[in-house]
């Protein structure tokens, strides 16, 4: 007799792709552990990524379970998501299409592939798709999307939503503050991490040890190869 595995079960019903892949994966009587959720994506690799994205992105979403940074880069791997980053595209246009229920959280699950990935612009594109969902992006989206920028070297475009931020009502945080230094650290810009320093006094978020210590390694790393030391 073949044992019919967790997996087995919730692929069974990928394969039948009834229209809803959500509500078809909600019927299904299995508890998700991270090696369900791995061998579900391996038998979804190649032909059937598409669906193993949305199997990925609605098993991040359940009360019982929820992905550790170590699947999130699993899951990168088993889709190859860097080399096809369409894949986020068509799942989120068929959210769009197929007007399936869709959270902040849904997109935060994206957000998180897309910063596993180093996929900045396409993280931008999502975090800009939001609003069609009737929805409003949180700091914490908009965290995801400024490290992505600010580790790219890009921090024209992480400053600038950082002030996005403020025109949605949102505040930016102890970590956006710290993306942020790191981010002008990392490409020279000394004076504009150290002026944030009292821009984070003045919105209420004092700096703590991790602000500082940011700061201070910019300075010591610029000092030691502008002199030569």
């Amino acid at each position: 007799m073949t044992t019919v595995t967790t997996a087995d079960k919730f692929f069974n019903h990928l394969e039948k792709d009834s229209g809803n892949i959500e509500n078809s994966l909600s019927r299904v009587s299995a508890k998700l552990d991270s090696k369900c959720v791995s061998e579900v994506l391996s038998r979804c690799y190649p032909k059937r990524s598409h669906m193993g994205l949305r199997f990925f992105i609605w098993a991040g979403l359940q009360s019982s379970y929820r992905h550790s940074a170590y699947m999130y880069g699993r899951a990168c791997k088993l889709l190859d998501i860097r080399k096809n980053p369409q894949m986020v595209f068509n799942v989120i246009e068929a959210y769009r299409v197929e007007g399936s229920f869709v959270t902040v959280n849904t997109f935060k699950v994206v957000l998180k592939l897309c910063k596993e990935a180093q996929l900045a612009d396409v993280a931008l594109w999502a975090l800009r798709k939001i609003p069609e969902f009737s929805l409003q992006a949180d700091t914490t989206v908009y965290n995801l999307v400024i490290r992505l920028f600010s580790e790219k070297g890009d921090t024209d475009m992480a400053e600038n939503l950082m002030k996005e931020m403020g025109l949605s009502d949102l505040y930016p945080d102890i970590i956006t503050y710290i993306t942020m230094i790191e981010g002008f650290c990392n490409v020279g810009r000394l004076e504009d991490a150290y002026m944030l320093i009292g821009v984070m006094r003045g919105n209420g978020c004092f700096p703590n040890t991790v602000v500082y210590s940011a700061l201070l390694g910019g300075f010591c790393r610029i000092w030691k190869y502008g002199e030569g030391i």
